[in-house]
């Protein structure tokens, strides 16, 4: 993964019904498209989904583990496949390639392209932060005593 941010989850509910309201909001097929939250699979001690709609989210990755404490907390890590990131960077190449194959020897256009560029990059960062952001959300609705550490 890159971008990744890593976060650990205290959910004051039990771990099968965390997965269990995680995995009926999961997008199974067609029929079940309305209503659902999420795509991706649940496995028997975590999860691996994106949110549904808005083109490309994050990656929510994570599973329960045993703190210090001998209790169940969840650590989660936020971030963007390799594959997706290849994707970003074969665009930003053909950008590239048409300012190269544009130079006419004046830098009146320079200005421009790298205007697209940063605001292909800002709006990215901002579009990952309302996701997370979303999910959070999800799960704070989910469970009101969801405590949410950040990991540095």
């Amino acid at each position: 993964m890159f971008f990744k941010s890593r976060y650990i989850l205290e959910f004051s509910k039990p771990k099968c019904e965390v997965l269990e309201n995680i995995e009926k909001d999961i997008f199974q097929g067609f029929p079940n498209y309305f209503g659902k939250s999420f795509k991706g699979k649940v496995s028997e001690n975590g999860f691996k989904i994106k949110l549904m709609g808005g083109g490309d989210s994050p990656t929510f990755k994570g599973n329960f583990i045993l703190n210090r404490d001998n209790e169940e907390s969840f650590e989660l890590s936020v971030g963007f496949e390799y594959y997706e990131v290849l994707l970003y960077l074969i665009f930003l190449s053909f950008i590239l390639l048409l300012v190269i194959k544009n130079y006419d020897g004046t830098y009146s256009l320079i200005p421009i392209y790298l205007a697209i560029l940063g605001f292909i990059i800002f709006s990215g960062y901002f579009r990952l932060r309302k996701k997370k952001s979303l999910f959070f959300d999800y799960l704070k609705n989910f469970d009101k005593d969801c405590e949410i550490i950040h990991i540095k």
